[in-house]
């Protein structure tokens, strides 16, 4: 185990225990590789399905899971699932409970909370996406061929606004389905020299999870809007930001002023180019 994560955090934080497969996972066994990706692409299912049904989904043996979790620390697959379970326990509250929340709020006071919180989700953004990596993603979506659009759930709207903003700036793009048995196809529609734009935040989409992970085996470049880094589509090109929520409702300010960004100076870095080698051309024409 890493030197810098003690077996205590990796059985008790989550996201330390997802720092310490991704940091091992190059010197794991094949069988252990494989449950290594199931864990980090459908972290619910880890939570909730028995540990025959996991081993049948992974197709390994129950056994196997165990041998996995004890590699990591755990006395056996149990005190792993329990890891899994508080942690989606802990990020999974029904929209019923959240009204029963705001029960004595009135409408004004309901409505200011909303503004407060998407100007604070869209503060926020700036002090925490690394500008670095917001300039890579720009970088490579100037240069594509076809975007690509994943997202499922709430974040379909983001699809939708990418794809409106892509089409006004005369940049093909594809928003993609959610349907999970579709994935496989979806992927082997993309080239090289397109790119994959995918959003997704807790409950993380098992369709976005998916498609980001075949999308990147089959050496597609993907920029990714997320959460954490325990994010199963968390990568090299991940923007990392939360959403402000008010009572359990979180909107979509943070991630479509986001989206905005990265269209508009995709488009400006497009037009450039095109200008360059458009004046390009023209010297080559003049020089004749």
């Amino acid at each position: 185990m890493s030197s810098k994560i003690t077996r205590l955090e990796a059985l008790t934080d989550i996201s330390a225990f997802v720092a310490e497969v991704r940091a091992s996972h190059a010197t794991l066994p094949r069988k252990l590789q494989q449950i290594a990706d199931y864990t980090q692409q459908f972290p619910d299912r880890v939570a909730l399905d028995s540990i025959t049904e996991l081993a049948h989904q992974i197709g390994t043996h129950p056994s196997t899971l165990v041998r996995f979790s004890q590699h990591f620390g755990f006395s056996g697959f149990s005190e792993l699932q329990r890891l899994y379970r508080d942690h989606l326990r802990s990020n999974s509250v029904g929209y019923s409970s959240r009204l029963e929340g705001i029960d004595d709020v009135g409408p004004a006071d309901v409505l200011r909370a909303i503004t407060q919180s998407a100007v604070q989700s869209a503060t926020d953004l700036e002090a925490s996406v690394d500008a670095e990596l917001m300039d890579e993603a720009v970088r490579m979506l100037a240069s594509a061929n076809t975007i690509w659009l994943a997202g499922s759930g709430r974040t379909v709207a983001v699809q939708s606004y990418f794809q409106y903003l892509f089409t006004g700036l005369g940049m093909v793009s594809h928003a993609l389905g959610s349907n999970l048995d579709q994935v496989g196809k979806y992927v082997d529609l993309m080239r090289p020299d397109d790119v994959l734009i995918a959003t997704s935040f807790r409950p993380y989409s098992q369709a976005t999870s998916a498609t980001v992970i075949q999308a990147r085996a089959a050496g597609i470049p993907c920029v990714c809007l997320t959460d954490t880094e325990v994010s199963p589509i968390y990568g090299p090109v991940s923007l990392l930001y939360s959403e402000d929520q008010f009572a359990g409702f979180r909107s979509l300010s943070a991630t479509m002023s986001l989206a905005l960004y990265l269209a508009i100076e995709a488009g400006r870095q497009r037009k450039e180019a095109q200008k360059s080698h458009f004046a390009f051309r023209n010297r080559g024409y003049d020089s004749r």
